[in-house]
């Protein structure tokens, strides 16, 4: 088949968001170029067998950006696309220095992709991946709604610690995204999606080591007797409707900031998991951890309003969780 123009640039293709997203643009027919930072990433993606399944070579081409946070760096990839969704950016590691690791990275990320998008004639809409952290007080205010429309100020640095470096980060890079869209008086739309904690099935995971690697960690932690050194704050999403609504923001007419988060307590995994696989409680593969929770109020129930579906609850994610979990590990399902 002749491979017509992409007209969707998705980047973070190879985070757990991302490839769901990935997966779910091509199923809806777009031809999407995924951005990617190694030839050995491109690889790996194309062989995957959940993009095997798809079977759709002539909808999807990759382009190498080894550098998210060079100026420029997407000059090239968003050439002739109308979308683009915008994953790319360091989650919180204990493998990368807090400041010019997690906290810059996630500010540069965004206005790269913002001052490439603007030269480029054809884009009509970036829609970026954000985060509850964004536009969250901190310490957290239970008393506080925060909602899409919430802001707070940036955070001075610097930063020594992952947690508080990746919350200034995602606080600064959508602040700089408002003074964007009020400064350069563009006809770009431009819609921040705020996630929570996100957990839920991973189409990427081939191994228990790879579902260990996202965030699902945090949930497997607590059914796993593995005790948490911090509590972390309330707010959990389901990785499939987080993806569901940065495709729905695409959508013409969708303009707004949209948050996908629901108020949940971690301990509730552990139980989830006794009342959903009482034999491996009973055996032992599953055991009780401890994950203390902030409570936030970030109320996200506008989006099920507007967009007219309601969130999969904490209670789906960790059995989701536990299902794949027992299934890479080769145990049974009961």
């Amino acid at each position: 088949p002749i491979m017509s123009s992409p007209n969707l640039l998705i980047t973070g293709v190879t985070g757990f968001i991302g490839f769901k997203v990935l997966l779910g643009s091509l199923q809806e027919g777009y031809n999407v170029r995924a951005a990617v930072r190694s030839a050995e990433k491109i690889k790996s993606l194309s062989s995957h067998p959940k993009i095997l399944a798809l079977d759709v070579p002539d909808k999807l081409s990759f382009v190498e950006v080894p550098d998210i946070c060079r100026n420029g760096a997407y000059d090239e990839a968003i050439k002739g696309v109308s979308y683009v969704i915008h994953h790319a950016s360091p989650l919180p590691s204990p493998f990368l220095d807090p400041q010019t690791g997690i906290y810059e990275p996630n500010i540069k990320s965004v206005n790269t992709m913002l001052q490439s998008a603007l030269k480029e004639p054809s884009v009509k809409k970036v829609v970026i991946t954000s985060s509850v952290f964004a536009n969250s007080p901190f310490p957290p205010d239970p008393t506080k709604e925060i909602t899409a429309e919430s802001r707070v100020p940036d955070v001075p640095g610097p930063f020594d610690a992952m947690m508080p470096a990746y919350r200034a980060g995602k606080v600064a890079a959508l602040n700089a995204a408002d003074r964007f869209v009020e400064n350069k008086k563009t006809s770009l739309a431009i819609v921040n999606v705020f996630p929570g904690f996100v957990f839920g099935w991973d189409d990427r995971a081939l191994s228990v080591q790879d579902l260990r690697a996202g965030t699902n960690r945090i949930l497997l932690e607590i059914i796993t007797g593995q005790v948490a050194k911090a509590p972390m704050p309330s707010g959990a999403t389901h990785v499939a409707d987080a993806a569901k609504v940065h495709l729905l923001a695409l959508k013409e007419g969708f303009a707004k900031d949209v948050g996908v988060t629901a108020v949940h307590q971690f301990n509730d995994a552990w139980d989830v998991v006794k009342k959903h696989f009482p034999k491996a409680v009973a055996d032992g593969i599953f055991t009780q951890g401890n994950q203390q929770t902030v409570p936030v109020n970030w109320n996200a129930h506008k989006t099920e309003l507007d967009l007219g579906f309601t969130f999969k609850t904490y209670e789906d994610m960790a059995v989701e969780v536990a299902s794949q979990y027992l299934e890479l590990s080769g145990k049974e399902k009961a």
